[in-house]
């Protein structure tokens, strides 16, 4: 477990420390608001509604996925330390399931920050939060098993951009 959890934090710092994630969670977070206020016509409906959010989280979240899974394996072999990997005393599932938790917590990450809109949509009206929840609750599930589809595709290719075409396909 303690394996795990230092591949996982050393994957995120990877992916923090440049700033291709901040565009990553920015554009994200920017294509979300657009198509919930601008698309979906919010103030048309005159209902206090996070409907739209859940409607589209699916395509969304299959285009944050790819982005995020498309250079843990893809890069690892590149850069050559995949090699170095294999041959340290971690075990192969350890470092499989290290980058798995990794692209999930990103993508919670990327999910809370859109809790904003449905406290926001909260103080337009009454709101009911079993929905939110469950809706939420179920991205989380729908993007672990688009982090696995990616990561094995990730671990096929040599290349990102490969990678990132694929898993969004």
């Amino acid at each position: 477990m303690n394996n795990i959890l230092r591949i996982a934090r050393k994957e995120v710092a990877g992916f923090f420390s440049s700033p291709i994630a901040f565009i990553f969670l920015g554009s994200f977070l920017a294509v979300i608001l657009f198509i919930f206020f601008w698309v979906e016509t919010f103030f048309a409906r005159n209902i206090a509604d996070v409907r739209p959010l859940f409607e589209w989280m699916p395509l969304l979240l299959i285009f944050l996925v790819a982005a995020v899974t498309m250079r843990m394996w893809s890069e690892e072999r590149r850069s050559g330390t995949l090699e170095f990997l294999l041959t340290t005393s971690v075990k192969g599932y350890q470092m499989v399931l290290g980058k798995f938790v990794a692209c999930l917590g990103l993508v919670a990450v990327a999910l809370l920050l859109t809790l904003p809109l449905p406290l926001t949509v909260s103080l337009l009206g009454p709101l009911d939060w079993g929905p939110v929840f469950g809706g939420y609750l179920a991205a989380l599930f729908l993007a672990s098993a688009y982090a696995a589809i990616g990561l094995f595709i990730s671990a096929r290719s040599a290349n990102q951009i490969v990678s990132l075409i694929l898993t969004a396909a």
